[in-house]
């Protein structure tokens, strides 16, 4: 009996494992199914998309123009008001006239005539000596002498300092007043400027030296003896050296 029963639930097990199997291949399908499907859409969405920003950056001017109109005038009403960042003042467009010839006067290296406009100023009249010309609702004179003078150097204080540095020259004298050195050059009494001084040496001291060389050893040693006498002499000796009583004393003097 037991047996009969096993059989049957196992025969039951089998019907139901394929149907369990073709329930879950449907599941996978319908989810596959979605899958595809919203690839589909995303990417036709994101292709609308992209035409649609292209169409918005479009480079066409007057979109731009028509976009930044209604915020210019919010703009420029702001750098008026600003506190921290005042408006500049604004600059007369002629700053001089260079000259007058006739009916035509010359500004900035060109011609003009009465009516003319530079910028935003106007030339009113033109004068003999002068040019009127209106802006921001006034009037206003200029003179070509001006601008002549302006331009010329300041000669008498140029020709001043010219004068002076000249005078500096002149006097041969440095910024403290005082002359410039001289070198001179003395020779004192009883000297032997043959034997030559600081500069280098004489003829005669250059004629003792070669006949020194060509002196025998015995000449030599007699010529140094009679030297070392003499200088001993001179020093302490009757030769009229410092410490003898013909010479100059301890003190330096006579």
């Amino acid at each position: 009996m037991k047996l009969d029963n096993l059989k049957d639930h196992l025969k039951n097990k089998k019907e139901l494992v394929p149907t369990v199997l073709l329930g879950v291949s449907v599941l996978c399908g319908i989810l596959i199914l979605g899958k595809v499907t919203s690839f589909f859409v995303a990417s036709a969405r994101a292709e609308s998309v992209v035409k649609r920003a292209i169409e918005q950056n479009g480079t066409d001017p007057k979109n731009l123009e028509r976009h930044l109109a209604s915020s210019a005038a919010i703009t420029d009403e702001l750098k008026k008001n600003n506190l921290f960042a005042p408006p500049q003042a604004k600059q007369h467009p002629v700053k001089e006239v260079s000259g007058i010839f006739g009916d035509q006067v010359l500004i900035k290296d060109k011609w003009y005539n009465v009516g003319d406009k530079i910028a935003d100023a106007k030339i009113v009249a033109i004068g003999p000596t002068s040019v009127t010309i209106m802006w921001d609702g006034r009037e206003k004179s200029f003179l070509p002498i001006q601008a002549a003078i302006a331009e010329a150097p300041s000669g008498p204080r140029g020709r001043a300092a010219t004068a002076k540095e000249n005078e500096g020259e002149g006097d041969g004298k440095d910024e403290k007043g005082e002359g410039s050195a001289v070198t001179v050059t003395i020779q004192s009494e009883g000297g032997r400027p043959e034997f030559g001084g600081r500069g280098g040496p004489g003829e005669g001291f250059m004629a003792m030296r070669q006949r020194l060389e060509n002196m025998s050893e015995e000449e030599r040693q007699a010529f140094r003896d009679q030297m070392r006498e003499r200088f001993a002499g001179g020093r302490g000796g009757p030769g009229g050296g410092r410490g003898g009583p013909g010479g100059r004393g301890s003190d330096g003097r006579r």
